[in-house]
């Protein structure tokens, strides 16, 4: 199968995009320059070099896929905008050329908000943090047409390697033994491994009769912000400074990525499992962590 990747050599894409090449389909990855090609070549990915801003540098080559993976997000340009028009190139493509079977675009958990304790659902309501409020018109947008399968991939909180929001917890602890939390640090982030991700990727891929759908991409585990704390000082074998902040203090500091690190969420992921026939094999963030860590410590040690 051919597949063409927006984002292949972000955290996510690049992710994906290996997973799916290990599995024996022909790859075509969008980059930006000519140092980003050299790594798609030595993973047998085969470099496009272009932007979304620039539709003529790639849609020749996504309109001849079978498959379109959306893992590309500008936050620096007119980020709602250009996610939208590039998703309607593609959903256009396929109106017009009848190549492009399937269309996954990576979404997040974000778009619901905190659920408060309360398990949630596919099926469950939208209340988006700021940062990703005009998502849900694209998730829409894409499960809706009539020219493709959609598929909208929502992840939680990706972990592992180098790319993951949750470095910023070992950058403070191990740099400063102090760490800034957002609330009481009793919320809960939905964790996935970028792995179990790549995975949820290669099957929506593969899987010729799903349909348009959107799937909860998550662990069943969700440590709270405290628990994952302890557990670093455990590794750590000290204390760490902890100064607790409010939402409202926290946005005058950093903006409304503030709301992001206070969200609360628990997911049920049984339509991932049963339709789509993925399961997060990594046990948890917390039975991760060791390895985490050494992992972190390592890159560190060379950078």
């Amino acid at each position: 199968m051919r597949v063409f990747i927006t984002g292949s050599t972000g955290y996510i894409g690049f992710s994906a995009a290996k997973r799916i090449r290990a599995a024996g389909h022909e790859v075509f990855g969008l980059t930006r320059s000519e140092q980003n090609a050299k790594l798609l070549k030595q993973n047998e990915i085969i470099p496009i070099i272009g932007s979304m801003q620039n539709v003529d540098s790639f849609i020749n080559t996504a309109a001849n896929c079978d498959v379109v993976i959306h893992a590309a997000a500008d936050y620096k340009n007119n980020t709602a905008q250009l996610d939208k028009s590039t998703v309607e190139t593609f959903i256009n493509s396929a109106k017009s050329f009848g190549r492009i079977k399937k269309l996954i675009y990576t979404s997040g958990t974000w778009v619901y908000g905190s659920s408060n304790n309360h398990l949630l659902t596919e099926e469950s309501k939208t209340n988006p943090i700021k940062i990703v409020n005009w998502r849900p018109e694209v998730d829409n947008l894409i499960v809706d047409t009539n020219y493709l399968d959609g598929i909208v991939l929502r992840p939680g909180c990706v972990y592992g390697g180098i790319g993951s929001m949750t470095n910023e917890f070992f950058n403070s602890a191990l740099n400063d033994n102090s760490i800034s939390i957002i609330g009481n640090g009793n919320n809960r982030w939905p964790m996935i491994h970028v792995d179990d991700l790549a995975e949820a990727y290669l099957l929506a891929v593969e899987n010729d009769n799903l349909g348009s759908h959107i799937f909860n991409i998550v662990e069943t585990k969700s440590a709270s912000i405290n628990e994952i704390i302890s557990s670093v000082e455990i590794l750590l074998g000290s204390e760490i400074k902890k100064k607790y902040m409010s939402l409202q203090e926290s946005i005058k500091l950093i903006g409304t990525y503030a709301e992001a690190l206070a969200i609360n969420q628990l997911f049920d992921t049984t339509k991932a499992e049963v339709i789509l026939n993925w399961k997060a094999k990594h046990k948890g963030f917390i039975e991760e962590l060791e390895l985490y860590y050494s992992s972190w410590k390592a890159y560190h040690r060379k950078h």
